[in-house]
């Protein structure tokens, strides 16, 4: 019998964003340390909500999400991870 080994992230962060800039749809990769709620959402330049990607407990690993940004203008972009304790945040740019 082989055991395997599972590696769970070290760290609750954002990962590779690709590709940056996008035109229209981007893979936003995170990585989540330890069992908690999470907030995934995309905020433009001006502060405003523009999506929310995912919102709900979830446990730790590795993960990755797609944003389209198909019906937004150009521009910079923020995707924001939150959790109970941390919030992080990345920037992407969208070109048409």
């Amino acid at each position: 019998l082989d055991l395997v080994s599972i590696i769970l992230p070290e760290n609750f962060e954002i990962g590779t964003i690709y590709p940056n800039p996008f035109n229209p749809q981007v893979t936003i990769e995170y990585q989540i340390s330890e069992p908690t709620n999470i907030v995934l959402e995309i905020y433009n330049l001006r502060g405003q909500k523009i999506e929310i990607i995912k919102d709900g407990y979830i446990l730790p690993g590795s993960y990755s999400a797609k944003w389209n940004g198909s019906i937004h203008p150009s521009g910079i972009y923020f995707v924001i991870l939150y959790s109970n304790q941390s919030i992080i945040r990345k920037k992407v740019i969208l070109l048409k």
